[in-house]
């Protein structure tokens, strides 16, 4: 199966897009401004044409719209704290992320380890907008900012092929089963890609 990844797009959608089995979006998908007119006119359309079966997504700390449920997507698959079983895989879905100023989606590791203690035993693919401790997390300015919780429960699945996460643009890569499929951008312009947004992995 040929997986088309990409996160923190931040209202940028790509015309080309390399044809998939499944194309998974780890977060942070939404502008910051003029988001119900973006969903509508932009991101649904968008969804509906890609060349890729199936649209699996979760949410980031930057789309505040869908975290009070403010929007409507179609097309794809929004998992949050929820699995999906295609073409014989199991993908499990979170958009949380540890706090950082008054972003959404964030919660204490506290509550991140109850939250990930529901990831079934089973799962073949994470799709999580932050990435486990210490592994493609780390920030410009030397911290590592993923999560423990999501890199203890990690190391109990068995069957786990890949963590697909973003939210830490600068630790863009892959390393083991975490590949940090964040769009580069340059730091004086933030939502300006720089780099082609998506990662293609054949699992």
């Amino acid at each position: 199966m040929r997986l088309i990844l990409g996160s923190d797009l931040h209202g940028y959608l790509p015309v080309s897009i390399p044809s998939g089995d499944l194309m998974i979006l780890a977060g942070d998908i939404l502008p910051t401004n003029e988001v119900h007119d973006f969903v509508f006119r932009k991101l649904n359309p968008w969804l509906q044409n890609v060349p890729v079966k199936n649209i699996v997504l979760t949410w980031g700390n930057h789309d505040w719209a869908a975290f009070e449920d403010l929007i409507s997507v179609h097309y794809a698959i929004v998992l949050i704290e929820q699995t999906v079983t295609i073409s014989g895989l199991k993908i499990y879905g979170s958009p949380w992320s540890l706090p950082f100023r008054k972003w959404a989606w964030m919660a204490p590791e506290s509550t991140l380890e109850k939250i990930y203690r529901d990831i079934p035993d089973d799962v073949d693919i994470i799709v999580s907008h932050a990435p486990p401790y210490g592994i493609c997390d780390k920030a410009i300015d030397g911290r590592l900012c993923g999560s423990r919780s999501l890199l203890k429960r990690m190391k109990t699945l068995s069957k786990l092929k890949l963590i697909v996460c973003g939210h830490i643009h600068e630790a863009r890569g892959r390393q083991g089963v975490v590949a940090n499929v964040s769009s580069v951008y340059n730091f004086e312009s933030w939502y300006v890609p720089i780099s082609d947004p998506w990662t293609v992995v054949d699992i």
